[in-house]
């Protein structure tokens, strides 16, 4: 078994790497994580993240450090930003393993609980676009896994490592992280009555995790007066009340995303539990702490007013073992069936490429050479699978699953190269800017952030702060006004000033979107530029 785990975790990280950076960053996560992270790593202030040179501390700088290591090993680039996401992923799959394991000692289970968390879209939706959940459910799987393999060998370094990667947990996201470890925890002990351990070894582990996770706090809340108060607050309270940050979703969203992200096992485990729920309830074993654990994290993430896919990536690990545990009692009939629908959905995705290279479509690109050839691998071997594998093997829907999210990173990897500016990357016009522009020029973007624009342009834009709340920046922990260099407030006279006032003679670019409505002031300032070229959603004047 141990070979058959790392070569498939070999084939995972390969899978997972080629062509990693061969599209733009898209706005405006991703290009805002990844600038940020460029900024740390220019300027090397790990205690102040910035965003287009104004301090951006909405929550800790793990990622952003992880994502300026890249930038070290590989250069500042696409595949720099988003490599330490696959090296996560294969990590959490590593973990999927070993959990699953130790909740049931049975190594089948454990493999196959792992082929079907690598099958389900969200956690490849989750790598591929720079956040901090690939990394923050990285962390969550470590804590669980290295607790329970201390109460398993009751080896201390094990403990260490347990409250080392609660540190990180709180490094990456804050305290809402510590919800799925601390609930699995608790259920677990009060399902198997065990006690809550007093020792000096418990005591140093709570001191590292103390170290770990409040380290960069402290350091920032002394460098910036008035943070504690922005943490809590800000981002903490108004975050699950309020509609902070244009999140809000009703509460019934992820009971309608979560079937949808974790297609097609999802619906299978409804006949998993119409069979095993009154079991689970009355026997109150390890299904009964997963699916606690999972109603804790999932009733929470709904009562919050902030929602994002994303943020239910850390849940998907108990669907996986649960499917694993589905699948290993299921009939050879059921196990045909789970295998058609991967069977289906593979020639579905590939099939549908093939035929949309062969028309030249205005929403999609497609390249003819490269549909054929997903068609004939991916094609070749879910069928050479499902003939090689018996359908009495439980496996082998997960297997099959396996090569049908393969076939979409794949497929993504083109059709994203091919369609940046539908995907919602600037990379385009910043490369017009770049070939058009014979002298440093000057970049004004109006009512909006576009992180990629300073990313690959190399210089600092114009930010016109209008009614997005995107633009909103916060100031009160700048310690000097040269961010109102870069910042113009439309809505104050000295803003409008600035801009009626500012000199084109050097080659000037300013990009607007599309969807903005543009207030009759603004469109004298646009009337002084002489061309304009349009990219999708964004228009440059120059």
């Amino acid at each position: 078994m141990k070979n058959k785990l790392y070569l498939f975790l070999a084939i995972a990280f390969i899978s997972l790497t080629i062509f990693l950076g061969s599209w733009g960053l898209t706005d405006s996560s991703e290009a805002r994580y990844a600038e940020i992270g460029k900024e740390l790593f220019i300027n090397k202030d790990y205690v102040n993240p910035t965003l287009l040179g104004i301090k951006h501390l909405h929550k800790p700088p793990l990622t952003y450090y992880v994502t300026a290591l890249g930038y070290q090993l590989f250069g500042v680039n696409e595949f720099g930003a988003r490599f330490f996401m696959q090296i996560a992923l294969v990590f959490q799959l590593l973990f999927v393993f070993k959990i699953t394991l130790l909740l049931y000692k049975n190594e089948k289970i454990a493999f196959t609980a792992m082929l079907i968390y690598f099958s389900f879209p969200i956690t490849i939706i989750a790598v591929r676009t720079l956040t901090t959940d690939a990394y923050l459910t990285t962390f969550i799987l470590a804590s669980i896994y290295f607790w329970l393999n201390y109460k398993e060998d009751q080896k201390y370094y094990l403990l260490y490592l347990f409250y080392l990667f609660l540190g990180l947990i709180f490094e990456t996201k804050g305290p809402v992280g510590f919800i799925i470890p601390i609930s699995f925890i608790a259920t677990y002990k009060l399902v198997y009555k065990d006690k809550i351990e007093i020792t000096i070894h418990q005591f140093l582990g709570f001191l590292l995790f103390l170290v770990v996770a409040a380290s960069w706090y402290i350091a920032a809340i002394k460098n910036n007066e008035g943070l504690f108060d922005y943490f809590f607050n800000n981002q903490l309270v108004e975050r699950i009340t309020k509609n902070k940050f244009d999140r809000g979703k009703p509460f019934y969203y992820y009971i309608l995303v979560v079937p949808l992200i974790g297609v097609p096992w999802v619906f299978y485990l409804f006949s998993y539990f119409k069979k095993n729920l009154k079991t689970i309830f009355k026997e109150k074993k390890t299904d009964f702490i997963l699916i606690v654990t999972f109603l804790v994290m999932f009733l929470i993430l709904s009562f919050s007013t902030s929602k994002l896919i994303l943020y239910v990536l850390p849940l998907f690990f108990i669907l996986a073992i649960f499917s694993a545990k589905h699948l290993s009692n299921s009939t050879e009939k059921n196990i045909k069936t789970y295998t058609t629908v991967y069977l289906i959905l593979t020639f579905l995705i590939t099939f549908t490429i093939f035929i949309l290279s062969f028309f030249n479509f205005e929403f999609i690109i497609v390249n003819h050479y490269f549909a054929v050839l997903v068609l004939l691998i991916f094609g070749s071997l879910v069928l050479y699978f499902n003939k090689r594998i018996e359908n009495t093997n439980y496996t082998k829907p997960a297997y099959l699953g396996v090569l049908f999210i393969i076939s979409v990173i794949m497929s993504a990897n083109y059709l994203f190269k091919d369609n940046e500016l539908k995907i919602n990357s600037a990379k385009p016009v910043a490369e017009f800017i770049q070939q058009h522009a014979n002298t440093k020029p000057k970049i004004i973007v109006y009512n909006s952030i576009i992180p990629a624009l300073p990313f690959y342009l190399n210089q600092e834009t114009i930010t016109i702060k209008h009614h997005t709340p995107t633009t909103q920046r916060e100031t009160q922990f700048e310690t000097s006004n040269q961010w109102k260099e870069n910042l113009i407030d439309y809505f104050t006279d000295e803003g409008k000033a600035r801009i009626s006032n500012m000199n084109l003679d050097k080659p000037t670019y300013l990009v607007v979107r599309k969807r903005d409505t543009i207030p009759d002031t603004f469109q004298l300032f646009i009337a002084k530029f002489k061309n304009k070229k349009d990219f999708e959603k964004l228009i440059v004047y120059y």
